[in-house]
């Protein structure tokens, strides 16, 4: 198979997470040859290639790369990775400001790749370009989010467990009910790339919107002229909302009670195991959220090629899915790209009312959106209506 040629990227700069009793060669690197689309090394080659460069660098906007990078060690005895761990705008500026500096500051970057800012900056730019083996693109599934997508979530609403043993609504306008005042929560859209990409997405489905809420109120929807289904959803349901910084404080406000609603990243839903009350709503009318993806990707200016490559590799769990790598990403609220690798999730994606974002029209549209947002967030907090 040939192998796929596309560009994706992230942000960066931040907590460093520092491997311990490692060393590593300090030989001066010559310059990172372009990716090969026709030679792929073995993982072997790549081994004794790495063994003669520096620590490997990674971009990071999810913590659970951790726990690949210390099997990434054990298995590969002289290798050290560290880790920086950073949100999502944070990464993109970072690596844009690494490669306009000429700096080589990164190997790998990880990254949502949802709001379109990812693949305007720094993919569309070559800025990063994905690594994908012909072995391993020989399992990907048919889902097309980007070439180097190597898992797939969703931003999703959920309701609180403890308080219902069901999902107590079943249309999504049913959230700009008064009574819900204060109780939902959801990252501000543009702080989050999946929840603008989630939120810009809407804005496509405004006939789904609409026909929802006749299903709703028994009438149709009253659209003021120069608007949209959309825009009169999120301003009426923004004076509900309490927003965050990130998923993160939506989890908590659900688990500590705070919340019984909060629209977040799927992947949270692992803290169930920890004793989160986190239900996640699959089925709502018109959509219970949006599709999402994870890209994986070589930083073009990367100084630890080989490192490099071999790391993605492990990432993305060899040639026979079977590789340590893979599986700290295969966790509850999370969909394989690999057809030789079980979802963590047993809910198929195509069980679950979701829409798919559009990343040229999310990029496009981006000035609008954020005068959008800025503006609702701004009455939000002033309780404007």
């Amino acid at each position: 198979m040939e192998p796929i040629r596309k560009r994706i990227a992230a942000l960066g700069a931040a907590l460093t997470l520092l491997c311990a009793g490692c060393t590593a060669a300090t030989k001066a690197p010559e310059a990172p040859p372009a990716v090969d689309e026709t030679a792929w090394e073995t993982p072997e080659e790549l081994y004794a290639k790495a063994l003669e460069e520096d620590v490997l660098i990674v971009y990071t906007v999810s913590t659970r790369v951790t726990a690949t990078k210390e099997a990434f060690e054990k298995a590969y005895p002289g290798l050290c990775v560290e880790v920086r761990d950073l949100r999502s705008p944070d990464l993109v500026d970072a690596v844009e400001k690494n490669h306009n500096e000429g700096l080589s500051a990164c190997d790998v970057v990880l990254c949502n790749d949802n709001s379109g800012e990812f693949k305007a900056r720094l993919v569309d730019t070559g800025i990063v370009v994905p690594y994908l083996p012909a072995d391993i693109a020989a399992h990907r599934k048919g889902v097309a989010d980007g070439e180097a997508s190597f898992v797939y979530e969703a931003e999703l609403l959920f309701y609180n467990g403890d308080r219902y043993d069901a999902c107590p609504i079943d249309n999504l306008w049913a959230l700009t009910e008064e009574r819900w005042a204060g109780r939902v929560y959801m990252p501000n859209p543009l702080r989050s790339f999946s929840t603008y990409a989630f939120c810009g997405a809407t804005f496509a489905h405004g006939d789904e919107l609409a026909a929802a809420y006749r299903d709703y109120a028994g009438e149709a929807l009253a659209v003021p002229e120069g608007s949209s289904a959309a825009e009169v959803f999120w301003e009426r349901a923004a004076r509900n909302i309490v927003f965050t910084n990130s998923s993160d404080e939506v989890a908590e406000a659900l688990g500590n009670g705070d919340a019984d609603f909060g629209v977040m990243v799927s992947s949270k839903l692992r803290l169930r195991g920890v004793g989160y009350a986190l239900e996640p709503v699959w089925r709502l009318n018109p959509f219970a959220g949006c599709r999402t993806s994870f890209a994986a990707m070589l930083a073009a200016d990367a100084k630890n090629v080989s490192c490099a490559k071999l790391f993605l590799r492990f990432l993305l769990g060899e040639a026979d899915g079977t590789g340590d790598g893979y599986r700290p990403f295969c966790t509850a609220g999370t969909w394989s790209v690999r057809d030789d690798v079980p979802d963590g999730t047993e809910t198929p994606l195509e069980r679950i009312d979701l829409i798919v974002p559009d990343q040229d029209e999310l990029i496009a549209r981006r000035a609008e959106m954020e005068r959008f947002w800025t503006e609702t967030i701004r009455a939000n907090a002033t309780g404007q209506t």
